[in-house]
């Protein structure tokens, strides 16, 4: 794919382009900076449309003949609408063009370069990979005061003297744990005067040339935040679930961010972004709230009439969770944030263009259809072996090929990520997360959030989808293969070769799903932890306290707000730290 020549300013370095440890992340190379600014190919969300609506047609034709099917006749339609939801979220042209960006950058020259300060909260994460992290922090280039705080949760004394000797400030702060992750950036935003701060999280590295390529969309006056995308590594070395984890997540920056930048509509994704500080304290900071802080932080900006504008630039590159229990806490996380968004009257009250509801709908009829299909996906295969295999056709098979080859060949050829069709996998696990989420939201409780790496006690997040990982899909994979292997002895091959076939694909995406989960079973029966005892990676405790109503806290009088008129002296800020 030919790519932009924009200018890399200042240029990187190669030394600082290759992590001291090959299974931690370094930052994008020039190679990788442009790969989301290439062709949009807006055409591929029309394509993924319409190939769901070819196993629809094949479903349709059985369901004729066995009532038992007639109610997957809605599951289709709702699957339909949420999948033409996402292809109008995500087919307008982006705003950003590789000329345009160019020139802005060309053209900032500021007569005094504002002062930045960057934000690195951490809470528990393993110390190298803050060490790998921090390495590129001190390598970033700005012409103006440039400060760095590290806002421990912890107050680990191995972090402090990390960040003593990067130079950076180490900042502790005497409620931990109060607003979670907002609490903290809130109490860093505290400790600086910077004109504007950027926010990295624990794992993300960014390239020197990080600031030069974004502050320049800070010189109109309403941009609020300028987003860039986050990137991940999906090498042929990384398990399945990181390598699909990370690959899951291009669609969303390559397509659907630079739609909604086209309408002002981006979204704000905590990490990797730059904020101006005085339109974060006309919202009281950072929204606080238990999870996606970033999400309804950009929101409340949006209310006041202040952008998030949208890069798609790789600036920064970070970790895909590799264990089960960090991806399931990851992607509760996210499918809440946006549930909650579905309270009656959250949206409307928010005075949200069309256009930026239609996205939030399109996400949250995603996550909704994504729990249906737990069971709507195996069930109509279960049924037609168990009460017309002799209806069964491999004419049958061949509407299903089209999404195969739409996931395991076309996305492949145009992702930058190593795309393939087992990048279905983490959709399938991801949906058992959503579902503890939709239950905890119908239930009016959600749970706690603790960041990936942070040692905790087992929660009942995990168990719960575990749980019906290996009793749902474990058993209906295995009733699959027994009714199959039934009928093939009384009807023969001739007939169910094409079923077959099918249930091998299923077989391909949900057996190493169900081999995470029994993994993680047994990892929880073999450290059988005491009551005070903690786990790693299993980051979520039940709260018995209602979700967090959006209306109240996007914007409204009820967001706590900083204090700062007690400054530590000891805690260099901007000018002290950059000059």
């Amino acid at each position: 794919m030919d790519r932009p020549h924009l200018p890399a300013s200042p240029p990187s370095e190669p030394s600082l382009i290759m992590a001291a440890n090959p299974e931690l992340p370094a930052p994008p190379t020039d190679a990788e900076l442009y790969d989301y600014f290439g062709p949009q190919r807006r055409w591929v969300m029309a394509v993924m449309f319409a190939s769901c609506l070819f196993p629809a047609a094949a479903t349709v034709a059985l369901a004729l003949a066995n009532p038992l099917l007639w109610p997957f006749g809605i599951v289709l339609i709702l699957n339909t609408a949420a999948v033409g939801l996402s292809m109008l979220d995500g087919i307008r042209a982006r705003r950003i063009t590789p000329a345009g960006h160019q020139l802005l950058t060309s053209a900032y020259r500021p007569d005094a370069p504002p002062s930045v300060d960057v934000l690195l909260p951490t809470c528990g994460e393993p110390v190298e990979v803050l060490a790998n992290t921090y390495r590129y922090v001190a390598a970033l280039a700005w012409d103006g005061p440039l400060g760095v705080l590290v806002l421990d949760e912890l107050d680990r004394e191995e972090v402090r003297e990390l960040a003593a000797r990067h130079g950076f400030a180490y900042v502790h702060r005497p409620d931990p744990g109060v607003g979670k992750k907002a609490g903290n950036l809130n109490h860093g935003l505290g400790r600086s005067e910077a004109e504007f701060v950027v926010v990295f999280d624990a794992d993300f590295c960014p390239r020197p040339d990080f600031l030069h390529h974004l502050m320049p969309y800070t010189a109109e006056p309403s941009v609020a935040i300028v987003q860039s995308p986050q990137v991940f590594d999906t090498g042929r070395s990384m398990g399945w679930l990181q390598r699909t984890g990370a690959a899951a997540q291009e669609q969303f920056y390559r397509w659907l961010q630079p739609a909604r930048d086209a309408d002002d509509v981006a979204v704000c994704c905590g990490s990797n972004a730059v904020y101006r500080r005085s339109a974060l304290d006309r919202v009281g900071g950072f929204v606080v709230r238990d999870h996606s802080e970033d999400l309804y932080t950009g929101l409340a900006l949006y209310r006041l009439g202040l952008r998030t504008v949208y890069v798609p630039l790789a600036l920064a590159k970070g970790l895909s969770p590799d264990t089960l229990e960090a991806f399931l806490n990851q992607q509760y996380r996210w499918c809440l944030g946006n549930l909650e968004l579905a309270r009656p009257g959250a949206l409307p009250g928010m005075g949200l263009p069309w256009r930026a509801q239609l996205g939030f709908w399109a996400g949250i009829s995603g996550y909704i259809m994504g729990v249906v299909n737990i069971w709507a996906v195996p069930l109509p295969m279960l049924i037609v072996l168990a009460w017309q295999p002799d209806q069964i056709s491999p004419v049958h098979l061949l509407p299903f090929l089209v999404p195969i080859w739409t996931w395991g060949v076309l996305l492949p050829l145009l992702h930058r990520s190593r795309t393939r069709l087992e990048t279905l996998r983490a959709g399938l696990l991801s949906s058992f997360a959503h579902l503890v989420a939709l239950r905890d939201m119908l239930g009016g409780k959600a749970a706690e959030w603790v960041p990936t790496g942070a040692r905790r006690r087992a929660n009942p997040l995990v168990r719960t989808a575990v749980n019906w990982v290996l009793l749902w899909t474990g058993g209906t994979l295995a009733a699959m293969w027994a009714l199959l292997a039934y009928d093939v002895a009384v009807h023969g091959w001739e007939r169910l070769w094409g079923a077959a076939v099918l249930i091998g694909v299923h077989t391909y995406l949900a057996a190493p799903v169900v081999a995470a989960a029994w993994g993680a079973l047994r990892r929880r029966g073999r450290a059988r932890p005491e009551p005070n005892a903690t786990v790693e990676g299993e980051g979520h405790e039940p709260q018995e306290k209602p979700v967090t109503e959006p209306p109240a806290l996007v914007g409204g009088p009820h967001l706590d707000r900083v204090d700062r008129g007690h400054r530590d002296p000891r805690v260099r800020s901007t000018a002290a730290l950059g000059a």
